[in-house]
């Protein structure tokens, strides 16, 4: 049978499989129990599960919480085909007038030669050096986040921030999942950043934001990366601002982060700074 899949208004899409949870949202206040200030958290529900077949029960429910549209599929799918990005990780060995260093980028391509070529080409134009290619390996990353050019080049002029890459990892789970923390599928996200405590709150936010998964207590790990740049179209970039992430950042040492990890369920650290 073929596969069919479409994206339908509620409507006409009776008789159809979904091909992902539908959830409900709404907004709740909490507490804070370390300052008692009270703000607003979004919380989420599942109405319908990912292969439910439509029936016209299941339309109004939709519509009474406010989904206009679905993805579907003409048959349930019980497979759910992780999605990544083609980007490669080219090192390259640069030798300039004070002395030979190794460099990293990275950069979306569709073969190793395609990305060592871009690299190569982007040198020739942009560095004045003599460069060999040491290694490209293809990178599994599911989202890539980024701050928003505007406020980069402004901490770039003025000094005040380093931009740093990072490596995000959390565990793809519901909040309202019954699959244990262990078992559930890992997913890589490359995260830019100007500290450690923003990319992880960038990626909690983001993450929450563009996917609906309520990931705390779901971070595996966040490690520092030695990228020198990365080249991604733009439409393949969830971009975020420091604004989004202000609210909970508290300034702190390297050990109240930890404290933090830990209570959000980091299992590890690690750094690749060099």
């Amino acid at each position: 049978m073929e596969i069919l899949k479409r994206t339908l208004p509620v409507e006409e899409a009776q008789g159809w499989h979904l091909l992902q949870d539908e959830r409900k949202t709404w907004m709740e206040d909490v507490t804070d129990e370390e300052t008692g200030e009270t703000v607003s958290a979004e919380r989420s529900e599942v109405i319908l599960f990912r292969g439910c077949k439509l029936t016209k029960i299941d339309i109004a429910t939709l519509k009474e919480n406010g989904i206009d549209s679905v993805c579907v599929s003409n048959i349930p799918l019980k497979g759910n085909r992780q999605e990544h990005m083609n980007l490669w990780e080219t090192t390259l060995k640069i030798r300039l007038k004070n002395g030979e260093k190794k460099k990293t980028y990275i950069v979306t391509a569709e073969s190793p030669t395609a990305a060592e070529t871009f690299i190569s080409d982007y040198l020739e134009v942009n560095v004045e050096c003599t460069f060999e290619a040491v290694k490209v390996s293809k990178l599994e990353y599911s989202k890539v986040i980024k701050l928003y050019d505007t406020e980069r080049e402004e901490y770039e002029a003025d000094g005040s921030h380093w931009i740093r890459w990072y490596k995000s990892q959390i565990f793809a789970m519901f909040e309202d999942s019954d699959t244990e923390i262990g078992s559930s599928p890992v997913k890589n996200i490359l995260v830019q950043a100007t500290d450690f405590e923003t990319a992880l709150k960038a990626t909690k936010t983001v993450m929450g934001r563009d996917e609906y998964d309520e990931i705390y207590n779901a971070f595996k790990s966040m490690q520092e990366l030695n990228i020198e740049e990365v080249f991604i179209p733009d439409d393949k970039v969830s971009y975020y601002s420091n604004e989004e992430v202000e609210d909970g950042l508290k300034q702190g040492s390297f050990k109240k982060n930890i404290d933090k990890l830990i209570e959000l369920g980091v299992t590890s650290v690690t750094t690749d700074v060099k």
